[in-house]
């Protein structure tokens, strides 16, 4: 079964860090069958991950341990038929005020869950970048 996972993380590395980032995850989801899109404000990181549910578990694991991330919360992790961003191993865009700030709103809550707008807000803003082509380096889908 194959799962697409949304989390949000506090951002606590410098640009050529994201870099590197990228760079490392081209090859690594390709190599892992993953697919998504990364966003990375001054702040904060928002990712979705879409793939097999082991190869998104093991990728978590990763990601968990990695120091660049801090407060790494999974907001929503369902099974999918069908891949959102298919053509992009790892699509990414750097920061966006607005990305920033939707992000801020889930991480920034006083309620122990998320509202589920906030989150649907957010992923519908991390495809409309990718449908948009406004993405940076690690755009592999077509021009």
């Amino acid at each position: 079964m194959e799962g697409s996972l949304l989390y949000v993380s506090r951002r606590m590395s410098s640009d050529v860090e994201i870099r590197n980032i990228v760079e490392t995850s081209l090859a690594r989801n390709a190599q892992l069958g993953i697919t998504g899109a990364l966003v990375a404000s001054r702040e904060r990181f928002a990712q979705i991950l879409e793939g097999s549910r082991a190869a998104v578990d093991a990728l978590m694991d990763s990601i968990r341990r990695d120091r660049r991330h801090a407060g790494v919360e999974v907001l929503v992790y369902d099974d999918i038929d069908r891949r959102r961003f298919a053509d992009w191993t790892l699509a990414y865009s750097g920061a966006s005020v607005f990305v920033d700030g939707l992000i801020g709103t889930l991480t920034e809550r006083a309620t122990p869950l998320p509202h589920r707008g906030d989150v649907h807000r957010l992923i519908q803003a991390i495809g409309e970048l990718a449908r948009a082509r406004i993405w940076r380096p690690g755009k592999l889908g077509p021009p």
